[in-house]
């Protein structure tokens, strides 16, 4: 199938798992998301897309939770006390074995969580918007609301924006991850930046489900103090780094 572009799709990828702790039920379920919304994109059915692309932003919505949870455990086990999961629905908030089990939990109450890291109430509020309006064109109404390109872009924009919201107020936990796995790692045996790249593959990327996006932001934190704080290890700690920075160069993340 030769695919055409479709608006903001490689965006939103570049915020979900890069290869998820889950990965053949992750990467099979994204893939077949993927090729919905291109092919009815390429074909003009922009309605059906669109429904293909909230499916990828609430899967982001839960990643991003999950990561929430990870970063900031106690306050994370406050909040989820208060959130109900669907009647007749089990759901152990402090032991997720798989992501999508917080589709449990209403759509528009999952999104109450992130008043953890920030997210202000016009923000969350914005998420419900988009699970309403989602909601709405999923019902046999005998029409479509989104007929067009202009109309495809428009909807896509909202949700990328949602996105990059919840990014910007989600930086601060990803470094506390980041921080918390160098400091964790620190008494490995790795004797070369080979090896120290496949630990951070799998300890960092893989098992905290980062993004392209976050890996990034981990690129981009500074270990200066890390290496003050620890000054033994301050020569791991500078393998870690130029670890991280080639692997984002070999994969095009940079």
């Amino acid at each position: 199938m030769d695919f055409v572009d479709v608006p903001y799709l490689d965006e939103i990828l570049n915020n979900l798992p890069i290869s998820a702790n889950d990965k053949e039920d992750v990467d099979a379920y994204l893939g077949n998301i993927v090729n919905l919304v291109n092919v009815n994109y390429k074909y003009e059915q922009y309605q059906f897309a669109y429904f293909g692309l909230h499916l990828l932003y609430m899967t982001y919505i839960y990643f991003a939770i999950w990561k929430v949870s990870k970063a900031n455990p106690a306050r994370y086990e406050d909040v989820v006390v208060f959130a109900r999961p669907y009647q007749g629905s089990k759901l152990d908030f402090l032991n997720i074995e798989s992501i999508f089990e917080y589709s449990y939990v209403a759509e528009k109450d999952i999104p109450k969580i992130f008043k953890i890291i920030g997210l202000d109430g016009g923000q969350i509020g914005i998420i419900q918007g988009l699970v309403d309006t989602r909601n709405d064109m999923a019902h046999a109404s005998g029409k479509f609301e989104i007929l067009n390109e202009d109309a495809f872009f428009l909807s896509a924009n909202s949700m990328f924006t949602s996105i990059k919201n919840i990014h910007n107020c989600m930086k601060k936990q990803i470094r506390n991850l980041h921080r918390d796995f160098l400091l964790k790692i620190i008494d490995f045996d790795f004797d070369d930046e080979a090896s120290a790249k496949e630990l951070i593959f799998e300890q960092l990327i893989q098992n905290l489900n980062l993004s392209v996006n976050e890996v990034l932001e981990c690129n981009e934190m500074s270990l200066n103090s890390l290496s003050n704080e620890h000054p033994a290890h301050a020569d791991k700690f500078a393998t870690l780094k130029s670890a991280l920075k080639n692997l984002c160069e070999e994969r095009g993340y940079v």
